[in-house]
């Protein structure tokens, strides 16, 4: 079955295949991890593969920023009062210690791109929550262009 993909992959431009792997990276649910996976079962270099899916998962991780920044922004829109202390220190705590964890297990659970947007539109460091996602992005992206590698290998 994977011969018979190969082939078919093989028949394929080169751009097509990027793409396709690219906006596989764009999926949620599906994103790097899946992408990169594909993309190397399907025969793609692994390094072209894991580059494609990531870099459409990061689309899809900028754009959920942006909608959660504009949710947070319209949910805050017309209210006046100013953060409690407690507020303020429970999500300086969460943006130092919980965002890194969050980002970098959320793949096990949810969407990249939905964690991303949950935490922005929360309130958290949009900041803190692009580095630790892109870092979530690229580690799950290589992590799993390396076990399909291993798997393809391991198979033929």
């Amino acid at each position: 079955m994977i011969e018979q993909l190969n082939a078919f992959v093989d028949t394929l431009h080169p751009l097509v295949q990027v793409l396709a792997v690219l906006v596989i990276g764009i999926v949620p649910f599906l994103e790097s991890y899946a992408g990169a996976g594909i993309g190397v079962v399907a025969g793609m270099p692994v390094a072209l593969a894991v580059t494609a899916a990531v870099v459409g998962n990061l689309i899809a991780l900028a754009v959920a920023v942006w909608l959660g920044d504009r949710a947070r922004r319209g949910l805050t829109s017309g209210t006046a009062k100013p953060q409690s202390e407690r507020r303020r220190k429970l999500l300086a705590r969460v943006d130092r210690y919980g965002v890194p964890i969050a980002s970098l297990a959320a793949p096990s659970l949810l969407a990249i791109s939905i964690t991303a947007f949950a935490m922005v539109a929360a309130g958290l460091n949009r900041q803190q929550v692009i580095i630790w996602q892109v870092v979530t992005v690229v580690v799950w992206g290589i992590a799993f262009g390396a076990l399909a590698l291993g798997a393809v290998n391991a198979l033929s």
